[in-house]
């Protein structure tokens, strides 16, 4: 009965994410006879593209009876490899002086070049400078900082550590630092990922959101970092204790960015301990309590989040970018709208159509804690605030190894699992069609939330399988 109830949602969630995006997609083609819409231009191509590679990402999957794959472990340390290489190379062109070679491989990639090396991560180390010199970084003209810094308050405590070690004076180590860790995770996702899934991570390495990541050296990387340590962590020691860390852990990184915390949900396994509703829900109050202590400081980024929006089509995801390129669509930031409203539904669609495949599936417990929270992360930013820099597109990457099997049930979990693996292949790839991008990832973050968090409900009502279940076997 389970499984023809799953069969049946599938149906249901597939028919309306296609209906839905159609809808979208004609929403946007109709800015073709809208005189007031002087982007017309530049926006029907884009949706007529979008259509095209949208027929193919699900049109190929559906014509497949059968899909077998087998690739040698050698693969995981390649994807690691190309990972560093194109983001280490071009600095270190830039540092010996060969600016023509590091121009090369940032437009062949499509990463545009921040003002300085590791720009994002040069902002976060000059707002510790000045909050160690005294100034007020969150004010307007505080006299140091060029603008107002929009992270969290949580950021400004790593500026009391003895020794200054987070200092605009040790920005190439640190960011340096943060190229090797983050190729290390994407090598870590790749040696756990079966099937398919591992080509869609090497085209990630390739692609330019997450080059984009690792050349701004933004913090979105330690976000991701922290979710794949407490996969480890976890994993090796299913304790109170490491639970506890873990909470601490995610919770940190939320008082940074306050999407973070919605890596909340990798905890739900902890339930399953006789004391683990205590970790939960002191994480849930802790979170919520410190949201209420910094109201003001999370209005203020949750709005500059959403006045970035619409920045054309460059590497930027985002729900009011869909919006923005809808005929009659209202300006970014003065409500909601219609055209909000069918990025939502579509969203609740691909979510009931990947619950439905969590249910037809075994139970994976670490993956589904996984993409879970990396899930739930990208879209807190994308959908819910309404914008995020590429750099989101990192957390569907870890949404790859729940995703991907290595053997299919039916034709129908054949179809649902190779065409969010395009999905999410877009997502990563592509960074001269916001329109596409943001579809596809906006559906392949909900499917993958729906899907794991179905799956970490079986794992918490049957009883049975164990927190390593997935790792050795595979559908």
């Amino acid at each position: 009965m389970r499984q023809l109830n799953a069969f049946r949602g599938q149906v249901i969630g597939l028919s309306l994410t296609l209906a839905l995006l159609v809808v979208i997609e004609t929403q946007v083609l109709r800015t073709a006879a809208d005189p007031a819409n002087a982007s017309a231009q530049f926006y029907v191509p884009a949706a007529t593209t979008a259509a095209a590679v949208f027929v193919l990402a699900f049109g190929i999957p559906a014509v497949l009876r059968s899909f077998e794959i087998s690739v040698a472990p050698a693969i995981a340390w390649i994807i690691g490899a190309v990972s560093f290489a194109l983001a280490f190379i071009p600095w270190l062109a830039l540092q010996t002086g060969n600016s023509n070679l590091a121009s090369w491989v940032y437009h062949g990639t499509h990463v545009p070049q921040g003002q300085v090396r590791f720009w994002d991560l040069s902002l976060v180390l000059e707002s510790l400078d000045c909050h160690r010199f005294g100034f007020d970084v969150f004010a307007q003209h505080n006299g140091c900082l060029a603008q107002p810094a929009i992270y969290g308050p949580g950021v400004l405590w790593w500026a009391k550590l003895p020794g200054h070690p987070f200092s605009s004076a040790h920005l190439e180590a640190l960011g340096l630092v943060m190229l090797c860790v983050s190729s290390l995770c994407l090598l870590w996702l790749a040696r756990m990922t079966k099937g398919p899934g591992v080509f869609v991570l090497l085209a990630t390495a390739l692609g330019a959101p997450w080059l984009l990541l690792l050349e701004r050296g933004n913090i979105d990387a330690v976000v991701l970092w922290v979710a794949v340590a407490v996969i480890i962590g976890c994993r090796r020691w299913n304790r109170i204790w490491m639970w506890t860390l873990a909470a601490a852990a995610i919770w940190v990184v939320g008082t940074w960015k306050y999407y973070p915390f919605a890596l909340g949900l990798m905890l739900v396994p902890s339930l399953r301990l006789r004391r683990g509703w205590i970790v939960f829900a002191a994480f849930i109050l802790a979170s919520g309590g410190y949201v209420l202590a910094t109201w003001q400081n999370f209005t203020f980024s949750a709005q500059s989040n959403s006045a970035m929006a619409n920045i054309g089509d460059v590497v930027a995801l985002g729900r009011v970018d869909i919006v923005a390129r809808m005929v009659g669509a209202h300006v970014p930031g003065s409500g909601f709208g219609a055209g909000d409203l069918l990025v939502w539904l579509c969203a609740l669609a691909a979510l009931v159509w990947g619950a439905s495949f969590g249910a037809s599936i075994a139970i994976r417990v670490w993956p589904a804690m996984l993409a879970a929270g990396c899930s739930a992360v990208f879209l807190s930013a994308v959908l819910l605030a309404g914008f995020g820099w590429a750099y989101k597109a990192a957390f569907l990457a870890a949404c790859i190894p729940l995703v991907s099997l290595a053997r299919y049930r039916s034709r129908l979990v054949l179809f649902s699992s190779l065409s969010m693996l395009i999905c999410i292949g877009i997502c990563s790839v592509v960074v001269w069609n916001t329109l596409m991008a943001s579809l596809a990832g906006i559906i392949a973050g909900a499917f993958s939330l729906g899907a794991a968090l179905v799956q970490l409900l079986r794992f918490l009502r049957e009883r049975q399988p164990s927190f390593t279940a997935g790792l050795s076997t595979n559908e």
